[in-house]
């Protein structure tokens, strides 16, 4: 079993003990033989890569996939959806459109070219 004990100079630490029944060979009980080990660092570095691991777990959750070219947002499902759609729908954000200078600029050129 695991348990924390309570050391000489308060300091408290994790063992791990373990036992058996000990019996002479006419079968009378005489005790316990067991050992009892201090886990504690062992116990300390689980609980530091258990907390690592779940703040790394809560980066990934955040990552939304999406395309690199259109920029649409891959959903829950496995469709692609507009990314103001995906917004919306997740959030509480409502879209105004408009054109940034260098769009606009991009825009004329295509049509005066075109």
């Amino acid at each position: 079993m695991y348990y924390r004990l309570k050391r000489a100079d308060g300091a408290y630490r994790w063992i791990f003990d373990r036992g058996v029944p000990f019996f002479d060979p006419d079968g009378t009980f005489r005790g316990y033989i067991g050992s009892c080990i201090d886990v504690t660092d062992r116990i300390e570095a689980q609980r530091a890569a258990d907390v690592a691991r779940e703040r790394e777990l809560a980066k990934l959750r955040g990552l939304l996939r999406i395309c690199s070219d259109c920029k649409k947002i891959r959903n829950s499902i496995g469709e692609w959806e507009q990314l103001e759609s995906y917004i919306a729908t997740h959030s509480e954000m409502d879209f105004t459109h408009g054109m940034c200078p260098d769009c606009t600029r991009r825009q004329v050129l295509e049509r005066a070219a075109g």
